[in-house]
């Protein structure tokens, strides 16, 4: 009885993907959008600044929404600052990150792109959250942690206070102010303000 082994496999047709030219073409986008918004994230200018062909740029997406979505969500920050024992110096961290974030690529692009798309417009349903990806999520997040340490009882601290500083950093950031400029000031008076009172004594 003759044994039949299958026959390989056929090699992929063209050379393999290059994740570096996804980065490129990426960075490229959103630096385009950082000075132009929408308007100015043309392809021929993506591909000129990534260094590719336009061909390139279709075999990755399908359309120029397609790589906005993907310009915008590729840099979305992780802002849960790593454990500092306390939730003062989480909160801290955490507004800091914030401003930190609101000077980033990402969210000038965001500044320059958003605000001018209409609420119909196809492209903003399937955009990332916000300028800066989930912030009250990781106001959340640090006081849920502060929680589980027992530095408050749970529901001891309301999340809002820290919600709410870091929504003083995103209005200034909106009016044109850059938070991280005046971070530690700014942060500080946010700390003291904001969220220290509702401290437990």
């Amino acid at each position: 009885m003759t044994t039949r082994t299958a026959p390989p496999a056929p090699r992929p047709v063209g050379r393999p993907r290059d994740p570096a030219l996804d980065v490129a073409i990426l960075d490229a986008a959103l630096q385009l959008l950082c000075e132009g918004g929408l308007d100015a994230c043309a392809l021929d200018e993506v591909a000129r600044r990534a260094g590719v062909g336009k061909a390139t740029i279709y075999r990755r997406w399908r359309s120029k929404d397609d790589l906005v979505r993907d310009a915008f969500g590729s840099t979305s920050p992780d802002l849960v600052p790593e454990d500092g024992g306390s939730l003062t110096v989480d909160a801290r961290a955490l507004l800091h990150a914030l401003a930190g974030a609101l000077a980033s690529p990402r969210a000038r692009a965001w500044r320059r792109t958003v605000p001018a798309l209409g609420p119909e417009a196809p492209l903003q349903p399937a955009l990332p959250d916000g300028p800066v990806g989930d912030w009250p999520a990781a106001a959340r997040a640090v006081v849920a942690r502060a929680e589980g340490r027992g530095d408050v009882p749970a529901g001891g601290f309301p999340a809002l206070a820290l919600e709410a500083a870091g929504a003083v950093l995103v209005a200034r950031w909106l009016t044109g102010e850059d938070p991280a400029a005046v971070a530690d000031a700014l942060v500080a008076e946010l700390l003291a303000a904001v969220v220290e009172p509702h401290l437990p004594r």
